[in-house]
């Protein structure tokens, strides 16, 4: 598991930190996530993974308690798999408990494709885990279906917009005007 720092705007204040799951093969060194998660959803394993990076990712949330910034918070992404499962919500209100972690300082990630995948199990899901008090966000998003009307039936905090716009912003006038309206 890789943390990946997250900063406030306009300064250098670490806010937050996002788990990402990275697999070292010996023989074949760090693979990407491009050429294992698509597999991992697939066969379904992607279920197991993401119950120890939650677990792990809370766990070290922990024990940073004592350090981190007011608000800290670390971001787990579920998979459109992990969101459909019965056991998702117990999962979560388990580990957070388990770690004696705050729900405020868990922040769980999901992608638009995700929440269309079954846009009611995902409203009902995501409104239990929202009651648990942890953040909600939308990763990628502006890659799939994009509707701001469509996000209200969905308790979200927040909207990650994706890489593809914000790494354009400062070149294409078209570009930073979609970004801007999104914010």
């Amino acid at each position: 598991l890789l943390c990946q720092p997250q900063f406030g705007c306009g300064d250098d204040e670490v806010v937050g930190a996002e788990a990402l799951v990275r697999w070292h093969n010996p023989e074949r060194g760090m693979v990407p996530p491009s050429e294992f998660i698509e597999a991992a959803e697939e066969s379904g394993v992607i279920v197991e993974i993401g119950a120890w990076v939650l677990d792990e990712a809370c766990r070290q949330a922990a024990e940073w308690k004592a350090y981190a910034p007011p608000g800290f918070t670390v971001h787990v992404n579920l998979s459109p798999r992990q969101l459909a499962d019965a056991n998702v919500v117990p999962l979560v209100r388990h580990t957070l408990a388990r770690h004696g972690l705050a729900p405020e300082r868990l922040g769980l990630e999901i992608t638009e494709g995700a929440l269309m995948d079954d846009p009611e199990v995902a409203a009902r899901t995501l409104e239990q885990l929202s009651e648990l008090g942890v953040q909600i966000s939308v990763d990628d998003f502006g890659t799939g279906y994009s509707s701001l009307a469509y996000l209200q039936r969905f308790p979200v905090d927040t909207l990650k917009i994706d890489r593809f716009f914000v790494s354009r912003i400062t070149e294409d006038p078209k570009t930073a005007g979609l970004v801007r309206g999104i914010v």
